[in-house]
């Protein structure tokens, strides 16, 4: 599955949304016709007798998947908005770091400063990248980065006890919302959430072919069944916080650390 992951992550939001339309209201019809003719014909005395138990399977295919997508879709969103958050909140901390070094003036808190904007351009580069991947994790260099800014800054607490404090707090900061940024891209839809939901999506197209399918009733498959496609579309367009158009930008960290280029 790694290719379909590697389609998703390089399509736009734009692509993703009408391909999701799209091949579900394909899908939905060329199912519809299938089982028209193979299930559902309109003579069948076993097909009229069971009418109304159809609606509710129907019924109850097409209102389960509705719901659970419509579940699936707020928690994803929730999860790029504390994504989001996190990341402003990181912004915030080095911002704060970079002018309590300024503050105090001296060759080794120059130096620390430095170490900053070495650690914010790899996690914006090498990080944000290993984030997006199908199977996040941290970077090597961004912990390499963060191990240099660490010592620096102590260095620097060593020199200024007053200061000392504030300075490791900021670390401690920076490390656990680090952290939290691995741990909010790895809370993705699961595969199994995916077959599932296919399961009955397929099952509630197949029923419309109870339906008389005229170019009127293909025509309400088609928006019903696209509808669905796009919620769907929807949730893989945000399901990963670090991943396409839809992302968590870190122009927040750039703008704390005062680099000229992310």
């Amino acid at each position: 599955m790694e290719w379909l992951y590697k389609l998703i992550a390089d399509s736009s939001d734009a692509a993703l949304l009408v391909g999701g339309v799209v091949c579900t209201a394909v899908l939905a019809l060329v199912l519809a016709l299938i089982s028209r003719r193979l299930l559902f014909s309109p003579h069948d005395e076993a097909f009229e007798s069971h009418s109304k138990l159809a609606d509710v399977v129907h019924g109850s295919l097409l209102a389960f998947s509705v719901f659970v997508l419509a579940l699936v879709l707020t928690e994803v969103r929730s999860n790029l908005g504390k994504a989001d958050d996190a990341e402003l909140r990181e912004a915030s901390v080095i911002a704060r770091l970079v002018r309590d070094l300024q503050t105090l003036g001296t060759e080794e808190a120059s130096i620390a400063n430095e170490r900053v904007k070495d650690y914010v351009r790899s996690a914006v580069s090498a990080e944000w990248e290993m984030l997006a991947q199908h199977n996040p994790s941290l970077a090597e260099e961004t912990d390499r980065a963060l191990a240099s800014l660490v010592a620096q800054v102590n260095k620097v607490a060593a020199d200024n006890p007053a200061a000392a404090n504030s300075l490791r707090a900021y670390l401690d900061k920076l490390e656990d919302l680090r952290q939290s940024r691995l741990e909010l891209a790895t809370k993705s839809v699961p595969p199994v959430f995916w077959w599932v939901m296919a399961v009955f999506v397929v099952g509630a197209m197949i029923m419309n072919g109870r339906h008389k399918l005229d170019a009127f009733g293909m025509t309400l498959i088609a928006f019903h069944m696209g509808a669905i496609g796009l919620v769907a579309a929807l949730i893989l367009v945000m399901d990963s916080p670090f991943r396409g158009e839809t992302s968590v930008s870190p122009a927040s960290l750039v703008k704390a650390a005062r680099l000229s280029t992310p």
